[in-house]
Formats: C-alpha cells, sequence, structure tokens
C-alpha cells in the first residue's frame, strides 16, 4: 500500500486565506505523479464536487452547478482553477483530489480553506 503513496507524491494545494468578495482567484493543486498518467482531478467544496478534470474525455473539463461558484473554464486546467465574482457563501473547505490512471488509481486529496469578506473587514484585516 506505501507503494500507492509514493506513485503521488508532493501533493499540496495552494489557496487564498482570505479574499475579497467580488475577487477573481486562482486556486492551485499541485502533485507528482511519478510515472503514472493523471486520471482525474476533481475540486470539491466542502463534499460538494464542483469541477473535474479528465485529460481522456473531449471536453476535459466539467462544471457542476453548485453556490453559484463561477469557474472560468478558459484559464481552468489540471493544475489550477480560476473562480470569479466570490461571494460571502463561498467562503469555505476546497479540497483537489487527484487519482492516477489505470491500473493503479491511487488517489490522494489535500484541502485549504478560503475565506470570502466584505471589502470593508478585509481593508481592516489586511492593510
Amino acid at each position: 500500500d506505501d507503494v500507492g503513496v509514493e506513485a503521488l507524491k508532493d501533493v499540496e494545494v495552494i489557496v487564498p486565506q482570505a479574499v475579497k468578495v467580488g475577487d477573481t482567484v486562482t486556486l492551485q493543486c499541485r502533485y507528482n505523479l511519478e510515472e503514472e498518467p493523471l486520471y482525474t482531478l476533481k475540486w470539491y467544496k466542502g463534499s460538494r464536487e464542483f469541477y473535474r478534470y479528465i485529460p481522456k474525455e473531449l471536453p476535459s473539463t466539467q462544471v457542476f452547478p453548485f453556490q453559484d461558484i463561477d469557474v472560468d473554464l478558459a484559464k481552468s486546467n489540471e493544475n489550477s482553477i480560476v473562480l470569479r465574482n466570490l461571494k460571502p457563501e463561498h467562503t469555505g473547505r476546497y479540497r483537489c483530489e487527484v487519482s492516477s490512471d489505470a491500473p493503479n488509481f491511487y488517489t490522494m486529496t489535500v484541502e485549504g480553506f478560503m475565506y470570502v469578506l466584505g471589502k470593508i473587514i478585509f481593508s481592516l484585516l489586511y492593510k
């Protein structure tokens, strides 16, 4: 079982800690699959999947409507997603799930928390 962990190395998620309402942000998911091909990359907010990237499928990206999350598909790929027009309800835990392809299908998940703050609160906290 340790072999699977070896194949999916250095998985890290880069999520801004706090952003302003209306901002556009990039969430990154970095990983090293070693020699394994990528099968799928998924993004969740809480337990709900809202973005999926499958290189073997056309189109390779899919967005699932959830809480008005506005994904800029043209700028999103297997490593990062761009979210536009953020709202306070977009505050929460964002999770990236990476899976390698057959025959192993190793999967790893990493997460980060992002606060979407009103402009006044943001400017008070982050001068």
